[in-house]
Parts: structure tokens; sequence; C-alpha cells
């Protein structure tokens, strides 16, 4: 009679399998944004590439460096972000840098915090910036700048933490997808089966696109603001972005919740009320854990209160970086 659970145990193993693509070989692509999303709106031109490292430096006056995406799901360089253009408007000086093995930025990728502190290092060396200065970051870009905050105390003067969170661990316990999808509608189960498959390397561009429209639309409150991403044909041919290793190599390991005590510098968070990718819960553990710092909600904003709440963010924002 054991043959028969262990029929069906085989069954679904193989299901599983194959339905992962973890029979194929892993496809990464890298350097691919410019020709892919560059089309329309040409990238801003990066100040230098310091041994394949794309380094940005875009408007006037006290420079702030401002962390990239460390993950595959951007479409522009973060020094032509909303936040970049919000913090030109103001009279600052950005700098950024391109993650290697995206856009401009040519070395070969290791997909971790290290090499996104190092790469912040490099920036601000090659660009003779060598005090203190402020540091910003959205989502996972906040994650590294809160890593920097922590490991580099000498060079952070303010932090500002956009919609972030402490690491991996606060996303499981309170993000995504539970916190925007139940477990028995689909797109619950798209999002973790997709996931996965492209963590590994499996599936293509087309997938990894329907992916960031899955989960981006999510992340508005007003979903007018929500643009998505267009899938073309040849997308299906194409392979996975080499930056999806981050996710791979990051995932429920990665956490500062232990080291908020070691952030030395004021800091400013902020919040969207309807987050599901960072809930507010995990703005809240950043508040008790920093011991200079203040929290802002954005009642009327999801994941992006730059977009959803543009000019309400650029007073509070301006305001913080004042010194106010």
């Amino acid at each position: 009679m054991w043959i028969y659970p262990t029929a069906i145990v085989l069954t679904v193993f193989l299901l599983v399998f194959f339905s992962l693509g973890l029979h194929r070989k892993p496809r990464w692509i890298r350097n691919f944004e410019g020709e892919e999303y560059g089309r329309c709106r040409p990238f801003v031109e990066p100040a230098a590439v310091v041994d394949g490292l794309a380094v940005y430096r875009v408007g006037a006056g006290e420079p702030v460096l401002l962390f990239p995406y460390p993950h595959g799901h951007t479409t522009e360089p973060m020094a032509q972000s909303p936040l970049a253009e919000i913090l030109v408007a103001m009279g600052r000086s950005v700098v950024s840098f391109d993650v290697p093995g995206a856009f401009r930025s040519t070395r070969e990728p290791a997909g971790d915090m290290t090499e996104m502190v190092r790469c912040a290092d490099e920036s601000l060396d090659h660009l003779g910036i060598t005090g203190p200065l402020d540091v910003v970051g959205h989502s996972m870009g906040g994650l590294a700048a809160l890593a920097y905050a922590v490991e580099r105390p000498q060079r952070t003067q303010r932090l500002v933490l956009v919609t972030s969170l402490s690491g991996f661990p606060a996303a499981t316990r309170w993000g995504l997808p539970g916190s925007a999808f139940r477990v028995w509608q689909p797109d619950f189960w798209r999002i973790v089966g997709w996931g996965m498959r492209l963590n590994g390397g499996r599936g293509n561009l087309a997938l990894h696109k329907r992916l960031q429209n899955l989960m981006e639309r999510a992340t508005y409150h007003d979903t007018c603001f929500f643009v998505p991403v267009a899938i073309d044909p040849d997308d299906f041919e194409k392979g996975v972005p080499i930056r999806t290793i981050w996710t791979r190599n990051m995932y429920a390991r990665l956490s500062y919740a232990g080291r908020l005590g070691e952030v030395q510098a004021p800091s400013l968070i902020i919040a969207g009320r309807y987050d599901p990718e960072a809930p507010l819960p995990c703005s809240q553990e950043l508040l008790e854990g920093i011991a200079d710092a203040r929290l802002v909600v954005f009642e009327h904003s999801g994941h992006a209160p730059f977009t959803e709440e543009a000019r309400l963010f650029a007073e509070i924002l301006a305001e913080f970086l004042k010194g106010r």
C-alpha cells in the first residue's frame, strides 16, 4: 500500500520541479537596461566609469548620497529617479552609482551588502567627497542606506529611510505577498512561483516584467500612478536580469534589526499608510531601534509617497535635511 503515497509524492515533486523550470540551466542577462528602457527617455550620463563602476553626480549644491536599488526591478539609473529629481530641485547635488551588472556598471556583480557599501565608498572617493554627508534610500535602497549608516557612521551626517525596513526577515514577517494578497488569491501564488523561478535564473525577461508589474501595481494606494512596464515579444527569448541574485543571496538572512542602535545619525523614517511592500510595522521597528529618529506617515500613499504625495514629501524632506 505504500506505493500509492510514494507515487503521489513523486508526482507532486516532478510537477513542482518542472513548473519552476528547475530542469533548465540559469540564463542571466546584464547591462541590457539602456536598450530595453532607455529608448523613449535617454539615460543621464555618469560622471565617470571607474573600474567598471558607473558613478553619477547630478545637480549642484551640497552633496547627498542616494542609494540605488540593489535588485533587478528598476528601469532607470537612480540618479534619474523621481527621488533624485526632488533632491536636485531643492538645491542638492545627488551622488549615486549603478549597481554592478546593471545599466553602465560592467563589473562582475556579487549581489550582497558588502558590494553596496564598497560601491558607495568608491563613488565618494572618486568624487573627492571625504566629510560626512546626508544619506537617502528608498525600499531596498533604503536598506542599503541603513547598512551604510551602520557600517560608515563617520561618513553619515543624516539618514533618510523612505518606506524601508531592517532586512529581509522584516519583509517576510510583514510584507508582500501576504500584505497585498490573500493566500487563496491566484496573485499570491504567482508572486511566490514566479519569484522562485526568477531567483534561480529560470524564466525570462517577460516573466521578470510580469512579476514587476504585478508587485508594483499593488504598491500604489492610488493605482492611477501605476505605469506598467511593456512586455515585448522578444522578451520571452531573453534571460533573467543578473541583479536578481540580490534577492536570492540575501533572502531571509540579511537583517540589521539587531544593529539599529548603532545608527548615530539623526534619522527621518518615512512610511506610506497603505504600503504593502514595507508595511507600517517595518517603519515602527526602525523608529524603536534608532535612537535619534522621527517617523512621518503619509496618509494617502503606498510604497512611493514621493510620487503619490510629492509636494508634501518634498517639504518634509527639505525641512529635515536643513536640520530642522
